[in-house]
């Protein structure tokens, strides 16, 4: 209880807004959900069932771990949400990684700074 004392006073007086973080989440997965599919159609032309399912139950244990997050957060008197934020950041970063790589199996040509961040060989012209 001290370790979540002493990182909410890291962040005191520093205030995410939750909304923007949700919805910034709540896009993403939509994003990594279409992009999958344009991807998973690309390479074969067709579209594999367990594949969407396994997909949706991945995306629905994001946000059941989210709202199990926010629960920790009032549970804790998280009063500046940082569990909260903190594990929709994590999910925001991981969704736009996720898109990243699909645009670039689909054939998107990725700056060379983005591909270096995903570990995937970019187009050293859009440097």
């Amino acid at each position: 209880m001290e370790e979540l004392q002493t990182l909410q006073n890291l962040f005191n007086g520093f205030t995410l807004n939750t909304n923007l973080l949700t919805y910034a989440l709540v896009a993403g997965i939509v994003v990594d959900f279409i992009t999958g599919i344009i991807k998973a159609y690309r390479e074969d032309r067709k579209l594999s069932s367990s594949k969407l399912r396994d997909g949706g139950f991945k995306k629905a244990a994001i946000i059941l771990v989210v709202l199990l997050s926010y629960g920790l957060s009032l549970l804790f008197s998280d009063i500046n949400h940082v569990i909260f934020n903190s594990v929709q950041s994590y999910y925001i970063y991981t969704e736009l990684i996720s898109v990243l790589e699909n645009l670039s199996e689909i054939g998107v040509d990725m700056p060379s700074f983005l591909s270096r961040i995903i570990g995937i060989k970019g187009s050293e012209k859009n440097g």
